[in-house]
């Protein structure tokens, strides 16, 4: 039994941490030493590379001479019109004779940028263009689409364009045009008392290649047909009921000085292939 003074007790035996007790003291200097091996076992991290910076030179437009932006924009695999009326339209891939995926107004909010306001319903957020040069070249960073778009004031050339024309032989008289409308006249005297002579309608090229004609009058049927196809799967040669089609070389351009005559390659009937504009 332990007697004695209550307040020395109470002194001997409370359990404080501040006590010189040669138990916890020991534990105290383990665990502190736990930590710092623990601390110190953590592996350096290594040097990561930063990403190369991406240097455009907005700086370089001038903003008192802002860069034409109507016509047609590319990232190579989709295409943007941008229209001098104030239209756009946006395809998802590069055959603009294809209905539009997207199609509505754009403004210019200033020397580096213009937005795209969409006609779909229910209305999307505009997409802002954000425009930069890379080697005097005009691209733009469109939202909401990954890579930049390319400026340009003529379209990329798809097989469609091969049709756009004027066609004629002995099948007559074919205007093919880039709103994709046709129109046909019949060659030659008729042969037989009712006879189509004349026909408008609709054209497309699907992507398998095959020319589809739609006469706008329902109650005919269609007078033009393909008849040849190169090797590579080229229209060549249209033919009505009348006779073949062959696509006419364009007129000659005019010259400053009309008798002196200039000749320019690939303008020869001779040189052209079968089935280009």
């Amino acid at each position: 039994m332990v007697t004695g003074d209550p307040r020395e007790l109470e002194r001997r035996f409370a359990p404080s941490p501040f006590r010189n007790d040669p138990v916890r003291i020991p534990a105290i200097l383990i665990l502190v030493a736990a930590s710092t091996v623990a601390v110190g076992a953590l592996p350096d991290d290594a040097p990561r590379k930063a990403p190369a910076p991406r240097i455009v030179k907005t700086l370089a437009m001038d903003p008192e001479s802002p860069r034409e932006i109507v016509g047609w924009w590319s990232d190579g695999r989709s295409l943007i019109e941008v229209a001098r009326d104030g239209r756009y339209r946006r395809w998802n891939h590069l055959d603009r004779f294809d209905r539009p995926s997207d199609l509505g107004r754009w403004h210019r909010e200033n020397h580096a940028v213009f937005w795209l306001n969409s006609y779909l319903l229910p209305a999307p957020p505009p997409r802002r263009a954000a425009l930069w040069l890379r080697d005097e070249v005009l691209l733009a960073d469109v939202a909401g689409l990954k890579k930049p778009f390319s400026h340009s004031a003529t379209p990329p050339r798809v097989p469609a364009d091969d049709l756009i024309g004027r066609w004629s032989g002995p099948g007559g008289e074919l205007r093919i045009d880039p709103d994709l409308t046709y129109t046909w006249i019949r060659g030659g005297t008729p042969d037989a008392p009712v006879v189509i002579t004349r026909q408008r309608g609709r054209w497309r090229l699907l992507p398998d290649g095959r020319l589809l004609i739609e006469p706008f009058a329902v109650n005919q049927r269609p007078m033009i047909r393909v008849a040849i196809l190169d090797g590579t799967n080229r229209i060549v040669e249209l033919a009505s009921d009348a006779g073949a089609l062959r696509l006419q070389s364009p007129p000659p351009r005019s010259t400053a000085n009309p008798g002196e005559a200039v000749h320019e390659p690939g303008e020869d009937s001779g040189a052209r292939r079968p089935g280009t504009s």
